[in-house]
């Protein structure tokens, strides 16, 4: 018989191996978890950060001459910040900016601004780190002798003006005399009679849209049409077909020009091809005002519209042609076409609006009138 070979013992060396691989397994998985929590925080930093400047940005619009809303962006800027991580923001860390994306990239961030040049940006840095908010504690860190993380982000958001207008803007099918708005903004211009255009504040519109009786610290003017038919300072404008009727400039004063208006033949050539109407440009247009658009404007009482803004004007009454040159964002607060002339008030308001291009802000074409605000991409 053949006897078997004696079976050897084993001494434990692979249990030995795991045990010290396993300490360096432990260690990469706590790391990957340390890291992720890092990268997530890094993410909803961003986001806080991104909507802070975005909505701080919104805030920066003014018109000529108007103090810089710098309490107000700040604010709002921590107001979304804390709505998306309870985290503070240090005054350093949140700087108003003049953005222009048309220079090139090194010159397009400016800290310098004024009343005059006022800023359209926000550059908005969270953190969490000895500075701020404190250090992010990590989970598995402290092993390796790491026990919290600095974490920084930086958003910056702007704000252009708009330049070109199109169809679906709240855009009003009137024009009005360029001095009359930069008299509403409290410049001394005299008005097409030859005198000085006088001024009032007499009616304040509400956060509600709601307008009333008594002052809210911005101008208005009163806009007319001639007792003679001949140019004033407003009348209507052939935003699409040359004979533009009550309903059209109802449907316009309300919702503003469509694209059908855009695309009328008698309109189109005014149009760039990226579906736009640019100043300076000659308009068709009516020196009157018709009655029956009394309750259309009405309606508008309170809401921000869109003015084309002329500065000359040849011919009269349905053959009249306006040089267009610029455009203004305005409220309408009262209308009265009993009398003759019939007289309308207005005062200077901000919109923002996607239905427009955008423009420079070192030589705007539009006032109070602003695209909606973007981030900038790193």
């Amino acid at each position: 018989m053949l006897r078997g070979s004696a079976t050897r013992r084993r001494r434990g060396h692979v249990i030995a191996l795991v045990v010290i691989l396993l300490v360096f397994l432990v260690g990469m998985v706590a790391f990957a978890i340390d890291t992720g929590y890092v990268a997530a925080t890094r993410t909803r930093l961003q986001g806080s950060g991104d909507a802070g400047a975005l909505a701080a940005a919104g805030k920066l619009t003014t018109w000529p001459g108007q103090d810089v809303p710098e309490s107000t962006a700040r604010s709002e800027a921590r107001k979304f910040v804390a709505l998306n991580e309870p985290l503070s923001v240090r005054d350093e860390d949140l700087r108003l900016v003049r953005y222009n994306p048309l220079k090139p990239a090194a010159e397009r961030l400016s800290t310098n601004y004024s009343v005059a040049a006022p800023p359209n940006g926000v550059e908005l840095t969270i953190r969490r780190d000895s500075l701020a908010n404190g250090r992010l504690n990590l989970c598995f860190g402290p092993v390796l002798g790491h026990g919290s993380a600095d974490i920084r982000t930086k958003a910056t958001a702007y704000i252009l003006p708009a330049k070109g207008v199109k169809a679906g803007a709240p855009l009003l099918p009137y024009t009005m005399q360029i001095d009359y708005y930069f008299a509403c903004v409290g410049q001394q211009r005299n008005g097409v009679d030859g005198k000085r255009i006088e001024v009032a504040d007499n009616y304040t519109v509400r956060s509600d849209g709601s307008v009333t009786y008594g002052p809210d610290g911005v101008f208005e003017c009163v806009l007319f049409s001639s007792k003679q038919n001949a140019p004033g300072n407003f009348g209507s404008l052939d935003i699409g077909s040359g004979s533009n009727g009550t309903p059209e400039l109802h449907r316009q004063i309300m919702n503003g020009p469509t694209t059908a208006d855009f695309q009328e033949p008698d309109f189109r050539s005014k149009v760039a091809a990226d579906g736009a109407l640019y100043t300076p440009v000659n308009v068709t247009g009516d020196t009157g005002m018709s009655t029956s658009t009394k309750h259309s404007f009405e309606l508008t009482f309170g809401e921000p519209r869109i003015v084309p803004l002329y500065d000359t004007v040849s011919g009269s009454g349905d053959g009249a042609v306006y040089h267009v040159v610029a455009y203004a964002a305005i409220t309408v607060l009262a209308v009265d076409f009993n009398g003759t002339p019939k007289r309308l008030w207005i005062q200077p308001t901000k919109v923002i609006t996607n239905k427009a291009t955008a423009g420079d802000i070192d030589s705007p074409v539009s006032y109070g009138v602003f695209m909606p605000p973007k981030l900038v991409v790193r």
